[in-house]
């Protein structure tokens, strides 16, 4: 039900159901469990379906949506503070998903809801970083895995020195900044190419071993917005090199699986990698039940998700 939905947030076809309440709350109590309420409100104003979904499940996500909103306004007001910073101290950073990913990829502020904020640095300069937030308030908290967190209050930063955990693959950072370019107004403030962004996104979401409709929604958005920026064959040599190609393509095969209208934004040449992904294994898992199918699709991502045997043997000891 809910992935049939989805799929009609991007086609004006088939026709959203009219005069089904116990449809909507069904699918609304989905959306709330994944936390996507902005992007289904906005998809549908985008889409000008609003007025094709009952009145109290319009309003649910507006309210949602408003909250999500404020909430934004009030990062991005944090992350420019940051940013500023990092101008002044003349480091090198590049924000990482956020409010620039929402705002570049899906079209609005309010579109996607903001977590924590992330920020690549080189890694010689992780030091000079840390000192560079902790003079903004914040108190330092630890340096893990690949990048050094801090917090103030409630809010979280995470300062990135490369983009995968240095025990998982070859990957090197290096391609990631010699394809950034300035942000507007800033000299040391960069931003990943679309090419390299949905890299990193399909990374991100292998690393969360796609346990939420957020990370679907967000590989199969820059896929209509920036096909055509997008080069499969680049991208599969880049992570032939960095020993993450199976990952990536995990993670296309299940967005093309659930998403097959895809193939007629950008073609996907290749063997679908049946990790065990299934949607309703997903959603009750977040809802504490836990199936045979669930736990055939986390051994997948827990270890049979690498390029080499060298990391398959590491994720016994220590999994992804």
């Amino acid at each position: 039900m809910m992935i049939p939905f989805l799929q009609s947030l991007y086609h004006p076809e088939p026709e959203l159901p009219r005069d089904d309440d116990d449809y909507y709350h069904r699918i609304l109590q989905d959306i709330e469990l994944f936390m996507i309420s902005s992007q289904v409100y906005h998809l549908l104003i985008k889409q000008e379906r609003l007025e094709d979904v009952p009145t109290f499940f319009q309003q649910k996500l507006k309210e949602d949506y408003t909250r999500g909103l404020n909430h934004n306004f009030y990062m991005r007001y944090q992350e420019a503070i940051l940013l500023k910073a990092f101008e002044e101290w003349a480091i090198n950073a590049i924000p990482l998903k956020g409010i620039h990913f929402a705002v570049r990829y899906f079209g609005h502020l309010g579109a996607r809801v903001a977590g924590d904020i992330d920020i690549l640095i080189p890694l010689n300069k992780l030091r000079e970083s840390i000192e560079c937030v902790k003079a903004l308030g914040y108190t330092f908290e630890i340096v893990k895995d690949h990048h050094a967190r801090l917090y103030r209050n409630e809010l979280s930063v995470e300062l990135h020195w490369t983009l995968d955990k240095q025990y998982w693959s070859d990957l090197t950072p290096h391609p990631f900044w010699e394809s950034s370019e300035k942000l507007k107004h800033y000299d040391y403030v960069k931003q990943l190419s679309t090419q390299y962004t949905f890299y990193f996104i399909c990374l991100h979401s292998a690393r969360h071993q796609m346990d939420s409709l957020r990370y679907l929604l967000d590989i199969r958005q820059m896929l209509y917005e920036c096909a055509e920026e997008i080069d499969y064959d680049s991208l599969f040599r880049r992570a032939g090199c960095d020993k993450t190609l199976r990952r990536i393509k995990t993670v296309l095969s299940i967005v093309y699986q659930q998403f097959p209208e895809l193939h007629k934004v950008k073609p996907l040449d290749i063997p679908y990698i049946n990790c065990y992904w299934n949607y309703e294994s997903i959603r009750n898992a977040k809802l504490g039940i836990r199936d045979r199918q669930y736990y055939m699709y986390k051994m997948h991502f827990k270890h049979l998700i690498f390029d080499s045997w060298k990391y398959t043997l590491k994720s016994i000891r220590k999994s992804y």
